[in-house]
């Protein structure tokens, strides 16, 4: 008698399983190709006007610059007009101009104006 917590021996076989692989070429349809290309010249316009933009900026940048260099100069020069017109409108300066061409300060003709 067997023991029949023994299993029967069965030749197993090995079968060799073999996995044929094909390759799938997918095909763009026409409407992905179509938005495909939309999206590329969306981004190509984007990316152009980007640059422009930039350029712009730039451009401007130096102009503000060239601006500002202007206004000091200008405003140097302006000083320095101020400067001579308080260093000519001093009144001892303008009282040794008077007494050199002959004229004489009279204190009762003298006469104050306040702006």
């Amino acid at each position: 008698m067997r023991n029949l917590a023994e299993k029967p021996y069965v030749r197993e076989e090995q079968r060799e399983v073999q996995t044929v692989r094909r390759q799938i070429r997918k095909t763009f349809t026409r409407a992905e190709k179509g938005l495909l290309t939309l999206i590329g010249a969306a981004i190509v316009f984007s990316a152009i006007l980007m640059v422009s933009n930039y350029a712009s900026m730039y451009t401007q940048n130096q102009e503000i610059s060239q601006l500002q260099n202007d206004i000091s100069q200008q405003q140097q020069y302006n000083e320095g007009l101020e400067h001579q017109v308080s260093e000519l409108s001093d009144p001892e300066r303008i009282l040794n101009i008077a007494e050199e061409n002959g004229m004489e300060l009279n204190e009762d003709n003298v006469r104050v104006l306040q702006p």
